[in-house]
């Protein structure tokens, strides 16, 4: 299970690079692995496709298997697809970031994002545990069973626990917070059949109420693709 979990982190590791080449040095020395491992995994990732040797000087970058693996259809790559325009003509016009996640188990996952202009790299992991700091995670721990939404609460030091907070949430499908000097806003896109996803981002206060009416707008798009037949939508 340890080389298991060894092969999908460097695997992450490296797709989380945007291109740049790995060496088996850095990958080793980032992610606290025996080197002579490290090299063999990534040798045996580039037998399978997952990833490319560019040369021994250079390293490694992601391969092909990594698009080949988003071309079927699945319920979250929907979610994806149909997120992405309206998340890029949201983040294009605020200026701002715009992500999509959905919860798996404990934590969130990224799904699509759009940086627009905006002076940030992409984030350096795929997985977050932040909820209370972000729209994206107070939405979708709102979403869960109560007995599940207080475990996830308790480990993430969310005390007490929010319950009628969460249920206006669930009520209003947006949600609107000051974070240091921006206001938070996200909206749930929820639709049968598909698990529940929600995006989010920050803008200054001055901003926020055309923020507010921009992504709500941005959130109509989503659903009503979603609803779509899969040939037509996508």
């Amino acid at each position: 299970m340890k080389s298991l979990h060894k092969t999908f982190d460097i695997l992450e590791y490296v797709i989380l690079r945007n291109g740049k080449k790995v060496l088996p040095s850095e990958a080793a020395e980032a992610l606290d692995i025996n080197l002579a491992t490290c090299t063999r995994i990534m040798g045996e990732l580039v037998k399978r496709g997952y990833l490319e040797k560019v040369s021994r000087k250079s390293g490694y970058i992601a391969g092909p298997m990594i698009v080949s693996l988003n071309t079927r259809n699945q319920l979250y790559k929907r979610i994806a697809d149909a997120a992405a325009e309206p998340v890029r003509q949201l983040s294009e016009a605020l200026n701002c970031q715009v992500n999509i996640a959905v919860l798996n188990q404990a934590q969130r996952v990224m799904l699509a994002f759009h940086l627009a202009d905006y002076p940030v790299f992409p984030w350096q992991k795929f997985r977050f545990e932040d909820h209370w700091d972000t729209a994206t995670g107070r939405l979708l721990l709102a979403t869960l069973e109560k007995g599940e939404a207080k475990a996830i609460c308790k480990s993430a030091g969310i005390t007490p626990f929010p319950a009628d907070y969460f249920e206006q949430l669930r009520k209003d499908g947006f949600v609107r917070f000051a974070l240091n000097d921006l206001c938070i806003i996200g909206h749930l896109i929820r639709v049968p059949g598909y698990p529940p996803a929600a995006f989010g981002f920050g803008v200054p206060p001055q901003q926020a109420d055309r923020a507010l009416e921009l992504s709500a707008a941005a959130a109509l798009k989503i659903s009503v693709k979603l609803t779509m037949p899969v040939c037509q939508a996508f």
